[in-house]
């Protein structure tokens, strides 16, 4: 429970079903300057998940689970941009932390599973993960890095409802968090300042920004300022608009180009997390939590092919391949080739190397 309207609605629905609910908020991040409404890490938060679960009369319980998050999600983000790639925290603590985390606990006091107030669901059988059937709020992309067998034990009250019927239902039940804002942001990250964050732990690293052909057009201090497909901040003039196009951090280099070069055309992936079998439907790839999806084949397990070029996509990115709204595989992004390189201008043509 963050307390936040979606995990109080969860428990509520929980208790009404007859089910013997206890709330639990894990207590992950908590340094100066994190905090405030719209964090899930804060105190403020936990007092909040506290007041709702006294509402509703079901025991609650705060878990220090400091330590690990530290270790196994914020170094990790520390480390991806030290590395030039672009992490998905909120993805990596679903899969590294909190779930395992949780199914531990609930063994420990004697309960049989984990509910969340995700917008996701659980389909067919054996249960696989599938998109909420508010496909606005749907949040199958942050889940889906956690192994099949742990979600399995998974509850989702939420998964057939939409946002406006949870608000209604918190407040119809005079809940706190109904009107509570959404958080949106890093929940470790004081006021959504990334750049800052990783300043802070990496120091300044100045570089060159070049373009295409290696030619020298303005300089940074650290290539974890910069993803790909940035166009934003990079401070070099000129004429026409610039984008990211690289960033190579053993260089402390930043690669800018035409937006056209950013064109995507297949991924290859690492840490790959099977859900289910296609089935022989038409098949998509999500690489960000919010829109980036497009039709895609997966000719093999680490393979992503897409149907139309995307943009903005680099390494470190999660990739979500669905089959409708059921999930069919996740993996983290290694690499990624140009539509051009796969598609050339020939009719016809397929030549993507990594196929």
């Amino acid at each position: 429970m963050s307390g936040g309207v979606d995990s109080s609605v969860a428990a509520l629905l929980l208790k009404r079903a007859g089910y013997r609910v206890v709330g639990v908020t894990l207590r992950l991040w908590d340094p100066p300057g994190v905090g405030g409404e719209r964090s899930c890490c804060s105190s403020e938060a936990v007092l909040r998940a506290k007041a709702v679960a006294d509402a509703l009369g079901i025991p609650h319980l705060t878990v220090d689970a400091r330590d690990i998050f530290a270790s196994r999600v914020v170094e990790y983000f520390v480390n991806e941009h030290a590395l030039g790639r672009t992490p998905n925290p909120c993805v990596k603590c679903n899969a590294r932390v909190r779930f395992s985390f949780m199914l531990d606990l609930v063994a420990r006091l004697g309960m049989d599973e984990v509910a969340t107030g995700h917008y996701a669901r659980l389909t067919a059988q054996p249960a696989g993960l599938a998109r909420g059937a508010d496909l606005a709020k749907d949040q199958s992309y942050v889940l889906a890095e956690v192994p099949p067998e742990l979600l399995r034990r998974l509850v989702f009250p939420l998964g057939e409802l939409r946002k406006p019927q949870v608000r209604a239902l918190a407040t119809e039940a005079g809940l706190a968090g109904a009107s509570q804002p959404e958080s949106q942001e890093i929940c470790f990250v004081p006021d959504d300042d990334h750049r800052g964050f990783l300043r802070t732990r990496l120091g300044e690293r100045p570089g060159s920004i070049v373009d295409m052909e290696g030619k020298e057009v303005g300089h940074h201090q650290g290539t974890y300022n910069f993803t790909v497909g940035q166009r934003r901040g990079l401070r070099i003039g000129g004429g026409e608009p610039a984008y990211v196009m690289a960033v190579d951090a053993e260089k402390r280099r930043v690669v800018v180009g035409e937006r056209s070069a950013l064109a995507v055309g297949a991924l290859r992936l690492g840490d790959v997390v099977r859900h289910r079998q296609p089935a022989g439907g038409e098949m998509t790839v999500q690489v960000r939590s919010s829109g980036g999806v497009v039709p895609a084949r997966m000719p093999a397990d680490d393979l992503v092919v897409l149907g139309k070029p995307a943009l903005g996509v680099a390494p470190g990115q999660t990739a979500v391949v669905y089959e409708g709204e059921n999930v069919i595989a996740a993996g983290t992004i290694l690499e990624t080739t140009t539509w051009e390189t796969c598609f050339p201008p020939q009719k016809g043509q397929e030549k993507c190397p990594m196929v």
